[in-house]
């Protein structure tokens, strides 16, 4: 509430007076917060552009390093870890060239993903960087869809879950990941996203 309060001159035979004028000032003030989370947006916006252009330069030199290293190594084990090394910087370019779209409102391909290739190669990362007491269970049906998204997207979603499970196994366990046919008709998606399960 703005509240004007102003001296009235005084009326023969009156006592002096307030005029008091209050307006609801609510929408301006809903306005104003809105302006100001806009110019902090803008301002991050800005801030993310200038760190996914430094991120890709240090992507690029990973990924060139490790094709490099690819060509130069003698033990049977290291050579394993250099495709992980290789798609792990192929992600995070692919993850600092969706920010920079979303930065710039480009809206990303989604294409068709075959996830058991996906779960495959989580598996892999797991087996070569999780604890060994930590033990690994893929169940993928054998006539698995075909999945219509963004693959880094994806992977990230399911590395992050996987890591999660991993914390939450301080003395080991079993980590399954399972992957099955499942068809949401109009009807039923609704009642699922009501009570964000997905």
């Amino acid at each position: 509430m703005e509240s004007g309060w102003s001296l009235v001159s005084e009326f023969e035979h009156s006592s002096p007076s307030i005029l008091v004028v209050n307006t609801d000032i609510t929408q301006k003030k809903i306005l104003e917060g809105q302006l100001l989370r806009n110019q902090r947006l803008e301002s991050i916006g800005t801030l993310a552009s200038g760190i996914a252009h430094d991120l890709n330069n240090v992507f690029a030199t990973i990924l060139m390093t490790a094709q490099l290293l690819e060509t130069d190594i003698d033990s049977e084990r290291k050579k394993q870890l250099i495709p992980i090394l290789i798609n792990s910087a192929k992600r995070g370019a692919n993850l600092v060239k969706q920010v920079l779209s979303f930065i710039s409102g480009v809206e990303c391909d989604h294409t068709l993903l075959n996830i058991r290739d996906l779960i495959t190669e989580i598996e892999q990362v797991i087996h070569e960087t999780f604890p060994k007491s930590i033990k690994v269970d893929c169940q993928i049906a054998d006539n698995q869809w075909m999945v219509l998204g963004y693959s880094t997207q994806l992977h990230q979603v399911l590395m992050n879950l996987c890591v999660n499970a991993r914390d939450a196994m301080v003395d080991g366990g079993r980590l399954t990941i399972s992957a099955n046919n499942f068809f949401l008709d109009e009807n039923y998606a609704p009642i699922l996203a009501s009570l964000e399960i997905f």
